[in-house]
């Protein structure tokens, strides 16, 4: 397991809007992952607009705050809203287009894997307060949910993949104390349990078929 720290310094300049804070930026050059492409988590402000693209990979784009409106293009087409009330997240399809409009200042989160299949753009909403997202995605799966008492950093979707574990308040493993928005890259078959207060983004990375 690696901890890895954010970086409230880090910034990147988005064209038509730029420096862009990105605080978590995290890839194979970090984890030695195979799977999964990569969690990146931006803090957008209001009255801007971010043009972007899924590449060749399968990405949720997913609300950790604020609220937004996302607009799809490519072979589909699909306009969405994301707020603390409706949907929180949406998948974009390889190959598409998005353009990001925050209407109010967001947090917001993109995790990428290389897939082998597509379907069309859909949202996503929480039930029971956990956003819980597997089909029609075809590698990449996903919870978020409150952190309450001991919890498997897991969430539920195995040990035999690649996640990334990421604590958005502070929290504790074994008998290390963590400050907010530290992020835990799990190996498949490594495991920890986390306690600590807000909330816990769990992204993983199945396997290609053999």
């Amino acid at each position: 397991m690696k901890i890895i720290e954010p970086d409230f310094d880090r910034s990147i300049d988005l064209p038509g809007t730029g420096p862009t804070p990105r605080p978590v930026d995290i890839d194979p050059s970090t984890t030695g992952f195979r799977d999964l492409v990569s969690l990146r988590i931006y803090e957008f402000a209001d009255g801007t607009t971010i043009d972007g693209e899924a590449e060749a990979d399968e990405v949720l784009v997913v609300l950790l705050a604020g609220a937004l409106s996302i607009a799809v293009t490519g072979e589909y087409e699909a306009e969405f809203r994301l707020d603390a009330d409706g949907d929180w997240a949406i998948y974009l399809p390889p190959r598409h287009h998005y353009r990001l409009q925050p209407l109010t200042p967001a947090t917001v989160a993109y995790a990428r894997a290389r897939p082998s299949s597509a379907s069309a753009p859909r949202a996503f909403r929480p039930v029971g307060g956990i956003l819980a997202i597997e089909e029609p995605l075809d590698r990449l799966r996903l919870r978020l949910m409150a952190l309450e008492g001991e919890t498997d950093a897991s969430a539920g979707l195995g040990e035999d993949v690649e996640r990334l574990a990421h604590l958005t308040g502070p929290a504790r493993i074994g008998d290390r104390d963590l400050p907010p928005a530290h992020t835990l890259a799990l190996s498949p078959g490594e495991g920890a349990t986390v306690t600590g207060d807000g909330e816990i983004l769990v992204v993983a990375a199945l396997r290609p078929p053999a």
